[in-house]
């Protein structure tokens, strides 16, 4: 699968410049205008990406780890993940992270469910 993961390796790079395009558009993006609506669309090019990266890694990718390492190796890679989840955001931080993308979405008007 090495050619799967070089290829979610550059869509994560091509995340990485949107995100960044997106921070940088947000502080001047709360009222209408050109910056309010390049943020949405770049939003919208960050939804358009995730998709189906999301995708390929929980169908193709992910369940392919359990064969490659050991079940200790794997409960010892999702114990890191959630240390480094807890310290980048806290207890409860996914499921913060995930009410707060929910709030920035419907305050800009692209929650799930409606496009524009």
């Amino acid at each position: 699968m090495v050619d799967l993961v070089d290829y979610l390796l550059a869509q994560h790079l091509a995340g990485r410049i949107v995100t960044d395009a997106i921070l940088k558009l947000a502080p001047t993006s709360r009222k209408e205008g050109e910056d309010r609506r390049q943020l949405v669309s770049t939003m919208q090019a960050f939804i358009t990406i995730y998709r189906p990266h999301a995708a390929r890694e929980d169908t193709d990718l992910f369940p392919k780890l359990k064969d490659v390492v050991s079940p200790h190796e794997y409960d010892a890679m999702a114990e890191d993940f959630e240390k480094k989840e807890h310290a980048l955001f806290g207890d409860d931080g996914f499921e913060k992270m995930v009410n707060r993308v929910a709030t920035l979405e419907q305050a800009i008007g692209i929650q799930f469910g409606l496009s524009k």
